[in-house]
């Protein structure tokens, strides 16, 4: 089989980039012939955000030398822009295409405004609201242009008709999908989770000699702000949290001195870190998609601490491989984690293991993408034949 992969790579590398790589390095290594055609944000003309003519034709190029059977999109935003997926069609190649976020159906991906989870656009073939709200880089003129495009091709019928499987990361986005604007058949949309490397064997919660960990963006929507006057009720507990961002100076003026900020580490000591760590704190105040982090803690065996947020209470199950905690209150996080450290059942450990295991493994995900893969191969032959 061969697959080319096709994605809009971020300006500041993310978790999409990692998993595009992750990916590719899967399938590379289990014989798949895979090649990658990868776009970058660093000239973005906003005539592009409906239709890229030079991305198609690099598609073009690539379609011909190559000869996929089936290409696998991922962001397409900006540069890539939907052109591929016509582009993919004009040569008749299947698309699957995998959400890695909301962009679709709300202009700043992620369901968020004001710190909080807002979904006014869901249902909107135009997110009138994201303008209103310059959702989208603080700018209505940005918002605007980029609302203006998701219009375009949802009238269009372009998420329905060029894109032959979308995949998602959670059964929770699958719901939220198929009920937004988009209208997209059931059929359509699937199921796939991420995966990450095995970090067995595991340490015991009798073992474990680190501090709590927090690992990612020091941003409003992480909920860090309740994380931090947790942690500053609980001084005889020690916190560490890796990772840099904009709120890292008013955060470190609010923290205790029981709480260290180690900035940015390398995937070695994070790894290392979590191996250690008595449980990863996961705070966010939005529906997220699956975050590399929880799902890296439960490979290594580390329970989770997380807000009771809608798709992370999925992911984070309490009493199973982790503990919920009502969003943005930090009295009762506090309280959470005053209770889990008094204890430590090792039974969650074991359920952070166990969800690895059942989930999360590059077994489960090689088998997973090699079937999508398959039916839509498949589903195609059968329409051209």
């Amino acid at each position: 089989m061969r697959v080319l992969q096709v994605h809009n790579a971020y300006q500041h590398r993310g978790g999409e980039d990692v998993v595009v790589d992750i990916e590719y390095e899967l399938l590379s290594s289990r014989g798949v012939i895979v090649e990658q055609l990868l776009f970058t944000n660093d000239k973005i003309n906003p005539r592009e955000l409906i239709y890229n003519s030079d991305a198609a034709a690099v598609l073009k190029e690539k379609i011909t030398s190559f000869q996929p059977d089936v290409i696998h999109a991922h962001n397409l935003f900006y540069k890539a822009s939907p052109s591929i997926l016509y582009e993919a069609r004009r040569h008749g190649v299947p698309v699957v295409m995998t959400l890695h976020n909301f962009r679709l159906i709300c202009p700043n991906a992620m369901f968020l405004r004001d710190n909080a989870v807002c979904t006014k656009c869901l249902k909107r073939k135009f997110a009138a609201p994201a303008i209103t709200h310059k959702c989208f880089k603080d700018s209505r003129i940005k918002s605007g242009a980029l609302a203006t495009s998701l219009f375009v091709h949802n009238t269009q019928g372009t998420w329905r008709k060029q894109v032959d499987r979308f995949t998602v990361l959670t059964p929770f986005i699958r719901d939220l999908i198929l009920s937004s604007s988009l209208r997209l058949s059931e059929e359509k949309v699937e199921v796939k989770p991420n995966s990450t490397e095995d970090l067995g064997p595991v340490n015991s919660a009798d073992n474990r000699i680190g501090d709590y960990l927090y690992i990612g963006r020091l941003s409003a929507e992480k909920g860090l702000d309740t994380l931090v006057e947790a942690f500053n009720l609980l001084p005889e507990l020690r916190l560490s949290i890796l990772g840099e961002g904009p709120l890292m100076e008013e955060l470190r003026a609010k923290a205790g001195p029981n709480i260290e900020f180690a900035g940015t580490k390398d995937r070695t000591f994070v790894q290392a870190a979590l191996k250690d760590s008595k449980a990863l704190l996961f705070t966010s105040v939005i529906f997220e998609g699956l975050p590399n982090t929880i799902i890296e803690a439960f490979s290594a065996g580390t329970p989770v601490i997380a807000s009771d947020v809608d798709n992370i209470n999925q992911i984070v199950t309490d009493g199973n491989n982790g503990r919920l905690f009502e969003a943005s209150n930090p009295e009762r996080l506090a309280q959470v984690i005053r209770d889990f450290d008094e204890e430590r059942p090792a039974a969650l450990y074991q359920g952070a293991r166990q969800t690895y295991e059942r989930k999360y493994t590059h077994g489960h995900n090689f088998e997973a993408l090699m079937q999508v893969y398959r039916s839509v191969i498949n589903s195609d032959e059968e329409e051209n034949s």
